[in-house]
């Protein structure tokens, strides 16, 4: 056995025959089976895990639940991971984050010594002025902010969403939420229980006190815990989801939830039981964030669960009978108990005499004032509290001459709880603060809900359990199954919760040194408050975001009590009148992974994929499609098409076959341009528009005969012109026309060069003669053997030959037109290629050089839109464009300086003083490549419409620079060919 850990027990979760190797900043640990990164990390003397957000300040386990930030850290390629509940697992590789350049030399540390030039909303203020140091400002600040950071390589962790129903949503397997399904489905419920742990039984597992049943009968809590748990996963109407974290709850019981941060659950529920418990209070005092100072429960989860020492000499903090017991429980473990430092004046004798006789010095109206230490807790400062504290406002004094320090490496702290009423509250439930119980108390909650264990202010396990009971039988009642509770029963849960001790002191904060932390997120002080009250940040939802108070990673979980009293002392009013912040979804921390969901987009692969791959293809993904980019050289591919012959996958177009005798009605109605005089075997342009006149998708419509037509549409386009066709069909428009998506039945590829003709000759028996098969033209016939459309069109400027196959003999044809080009120095190209051959001939894409606000008239294609025509898709709108004009056009350019491109989306400015930088903005650079046939820089661009003639010259602002840039006539070059 290890020395950080303690004997086998039956409460434990790891198997300390299974060791599990993991790795921590670089060096090798061990655990065991079960075992949670930290707990392995703690019992290998590890002491500091990260660093704080603000101040850089160490961090290490505070509460052990997974709903503080003191434990986050890197775990593979996953930023801001709960050491405390992510399972060590073999080769796990984690890391600290929030440092550099390492933890334990990390010199962002150094900003604690600035504290007092940070006071909260300091970076509301400091970096305003002046305005030119604003660009260093904003590096340092993107650097210094956020923790960890995000990988941007896709992950591969399966993601996946789940509808459930429950006629009964229990949130929390703890003693109460345990009881409640158990009663509500013996009554023939059916009811869904949701648990964040591993594990039910919720403290009964980490407590040792001994419990009473209903029987009389008394257990150890751990054994109680294994009981209930045995019976909820027999009982066949319980449903059980574990590591399951509820989140948010919305309208009409519509609750999310994430299991294991892989699954969505969207649960709707008939009737609710919140029994999700409480959080431990921490108590403020100087440098009470180190690490070694824990909470009392924090101590017991790594006592009786991960069989883990939580040190070796302790001071513990006590204002309830919890504190008492943890330090029976540490001196049981073999730790050296230096001191019981006990807020009340009277604990309860039997606990005491017990802490006694065991050697324990019990010191009564006592406090812990500061802990020392740099990287960890080595000792602390005690003194004996003044008759008047703590005062209304939670606040402590320590008698003067009475302070005394103790060494120690632990300090638990155990001095009351919060329910944690944040799902409470979204459920519609309100509470109050009680100033008697210290905590705040459901007064008012919504039908059908209902709460049931220390959410309530229940902590008595007894009382938990009957209220459980309680509240079970009801909902069952509600749904038609049973009377509901007895009249004894419920008298028997008011009795006890009327009788139960208090738990919680009015203990907050212990006065006295600037680094007593509120919150461990964003290392927010007791000063930062006051000083944000007193600049007039007095609500509790403005000091929450001028401080930032519960706005950090565990959403103020354990600093809500604590920041109710502290606002309310600076305020000099009562804490019931304070108020809290506002609970919105998500209560708990949930990973965009898990919102997404699965990864529903298919990938969709051409008939030649494989052959791409194969010859070295570098593939690039084009909406769903994966298209080859380049198969290594782009500008060579360019060159030798022009001088030869190229041949590019064109397979991803959209493609409809369209048959009736309306067709041309259909395309007159759907295009901005003419349609009805188009003749069998003939091929033309059209461009689409939207209502508004905003162009939305171009292609070819080609004339085969026989009332036979067939339409192509950009890449990625075809499901929305089918579904725009198909819409238009069903709402009014009465033509002969029948449509049929085909764009996966087709193959395509284009052949394009000098020499295209010469190979598809080949292979062919299309006459493909020049006054055979003249410009946009279309045949039909056979290539390599199979049926085939051969459209003479281009993309590139050079003489093109479209060629559509089944899709199933497309990777035969590919293959027989390169074996057929193989004389004549043919070369597969890419999209690269194309982008830069059709920018050369000045074509634009729709998408990329056109936008939602893009009509016809600003992308030079006036001649083609048909206003005399009695009606078509963006008339209207287009009519009146044309009498109104345009702002802006679409015209090609070359950079003055030949081997300078602008990313794309570069913007074209000129000098104006009254700017921030002195610049406006007066458009913007769309398309951008090398052209190795022109050896110089060309693309489109937007210009104002009254400054954009050939010869004119603007300013492109690149990474910083300013760059000229000249328009010029299109095309940029005209192989006089097709």
């Amino acid at each position: 056995m290890s020395p950080g850990r303690l004997a086998v027990h039956p409460s434990h979760l790891i198997d300390q025959s299974r060791p599990v190797e993991f790795l921590f900043d670089g060096r090798t640990y061990k655990g065991f089976e079960g075992d949670t990164v930290a707990s392995a990390l703690w019992a290998a003397g590890v002491r500091m895990f990260s660093r704080s957000f603000k101040y850089h300040r160490p961090r290490a386990p505070f509460a052990m639940t997974g709903a503080d930030t003191n434990c986050m850290v890197r775990a593979g390629d996953e930023p801001n991971v709960r050491a405390c509940v992510k399972l060590v697992a073999p080769g796990l590789n984690v890391t600290p984050q929030n440092v550099w350049p390492s933890l334990n030399a990390d010199l962002m540390s150094l900003s604690s010594l600035a504290a007092r030039f940070m006071p909260a909303g300091f970076y509301y203020r400091t970096f305003m002025r002046p305005k030119f140091l604003w660009p260093w400002y904003e590096r340092v600040l993107r650097n210094a902010a956020g923790l960890g950071y995000v990988t941007l390589e896709t992950p591969s962790t399966y993601y996946d969403k789940e509808y459930g129903f429950a006629e009964l949503l229990v949130i929390g397997g703890g003693p109460s939420g345990m009881s409640a399904a158990l009663s509500a489905a013996g009554r023939g419920a059916r009811v869904v229980l949701l648990e964040e742990s591993p594990y039910l039984g919720g403290h009964l597992r980490h407590e040792r006190q001994t419990v009473e049943t209903a029987t009389g009968e008394r257990l150890p809590a751990y054994q109680l815990a294994a009981r209930l748990s045995d019976r909820v996963f027999a009982n066949r109407n319980i449903s059980v989801e574990l590591e399951t974290n509820a989140f948010g709850i919305y309208e009409d019981l519509w609750i999310g939830a994430a299991k294991r941060d892989t699954r969505l659950l969207k649960i709707r529920a008939q009737s609710l039981i919140l029994a999700n418990g409480a959080f431990e209070r921490p108590l403020v005092f100087e440098n009470n964030d180190l690490p070694g100072v824990m909470l009392g429960s924090a101590a017991w989860r790594l006592l009786h669960l991960y069989a883990t020492m939580p040190g070796r000499r302790a001071v513990v903090v006590s204002a309830n009978d919890d504190g008492l017991r943890v330090a029976i429980d540490l001196h049981a473990a073999g730790i050296e108990v230096a001191a019981v430092v006990e807020l009340r004046n009277d604990p309860d004798p039997t606990l005491a005499a017990a802490l006694r006789a065991r050697g324990i010095d019990v010191k009564v109206r006592s406090v812990v004032v500061k802990a020392h230490g740099r990287r960890r807790v080595e000792r602390v400062t005690i003194g004996q509290m003044t008759d008047e504290s703590p005062s209304l406002s939670g606040t402590v004094d320590v008698t003067p001459g009475t302070r005394e320090v103790v060494k120690c490496d632990l300090v638990t702290v155990s001095i009351g709880w919060t329910p944690a009423t944040g799902l409470l509250h979204q459920a519609g439930g309100q509470t109050a603060y009680d100033t008697t119980a210290a905590e705040s108390r459901v007064t008012q909650l919504p039908e059908r809900v209902r709460a049931a264990g220390r959410v309530s202010g229940t902590h008595d396990v007894t009382t938990a359990m009957a209220e459980g009971e309680m509240h079970g039988l009801d909902a069952a009642a509600e749904l038609g199954l049973g009377d509901g509770a007895s009249t004894e029963l419920r008298e028997k849960v008011a009795s006890l919760k009327a009788t139960q001790l208090i738990r919680n002191s009015s203990a907050v904060h212990v006065r006295g040194g600037k680094m007593a932390f509120v919150s461990f997120d964003e290392d927010v002080t007791v000063k930062d408050i006051n000083d944000s009250v007193a600049e007039g940040y007095s609500s509790m939802e403005l000091l929450k975001r001028y401080s930032t108070l519960s706005m950090g990673p565990s959403q103020g979980k354990y600093e809500s009590t604590n920041t109710m009293a502290l606002c309310s002392a600076a305020n000099d009013e009562p804490i019931a009148t304070t108020g809290s912040t506002t609970s919105r979804p998500p209560f708990h921390p949930v990973s965009l992974g898990v919102l997404a969901g699965r990864k529903m987009e298919p990938v969709k692969h051409t008939p030649m994929h494989d052959w791409h791959v194969e010859h070295g293809a570098r593939m690039m993904n084009v909406g769903l499609w994966k298209r080859p980019e380049h198969y290594g050289d782009p500008a060579e591919e360019v060159l030798t098409t022009r001088r030869g012959v190229g041949l590019i996958d064109v397979s991803t177009l959209g493609k409809l076959q369209v048959i009736g005798s309306d067709v041309p009605e259909l395309l007159e109605m759907l295009y901005i341009n003419r349609w009805r005089k188009l003749a069998p075997g003939r091929v033309r342009y059209g461009v689409m528009c939207t209502d508004e006149g905003m162009i939305s998708d171009d292609g070819i419509a080609a004339n085969l005969g026989a009332d036979r037509w067939y339409v192509t549409t950009t890449t990625g386009g075809a499901d929305g012109v089918y579904e725009n066709i198909e819409w238009n069909l069903q709402s009014g428009w009465t033509f002969d026309v029948h449509v049929a998506n085909v764009t996966d039945h087709y193959a395509a590829m284009n052949l394009t060069g000098p020499r295209a003709v010469d190979i598809l000759r080949e292979v062919t028996d299309i006459d493909l003669r020049g006054d055979a098969l003249p410009y946009m033209s279309v045949r039909e016939g056979h290539v390599a053997q199979v049926p085939a459309r051969v459209m003479r069109i281009g993309f590139t400027g050079e003489l093109g030959l479209e060629i559509h196959v089944a899709a199933g003999y497309g990777l035969h044809v590919w293959e027989t037109l390169m074996d057929a080009g193989r004389a004549h120095g043919i070369i597969a190209f890419g999209v690269e290629a194309q982008r830069i051959m059709r920018l050369e001939t000045g074509h634009f894409i729709v998408g990329q050089d056109t936008d939602a606000l893009t009509d016809p008239y600003m992308a030079n294609l006036e001649r083609a839109v048909r206003t005399d025509k009695p009606d078509f898709l963006g008339r209207p709108s287009l009519v009146h464009i044309e009498q109104r004009g345009i702002r802006s056009k679409l015209v090609g350019y070359r950079m003055l300086d030949a081997h300078v491109v602008p990313p794309e989306g570069s913007q074209i400015v000129v000098p104006d003083s009254t700017r921030p930088i002195g610049l406006e903005i007066i458009g913007r650079i769309t398309s951008a490549r090398y052209s190795p046939t022109l050896d110089a820089s060309i693309g489109l661009c937007w210009l104002p419409a009254d400054g954009c003639e050939p010869g004119a010259e603007f300013t492109a602002r690149v990474r910083g620079d300013l760059l000229p840039g000249r328009v010029v006539s299109l095309p940029h070059y005209d192989p006089k060919a097709g």
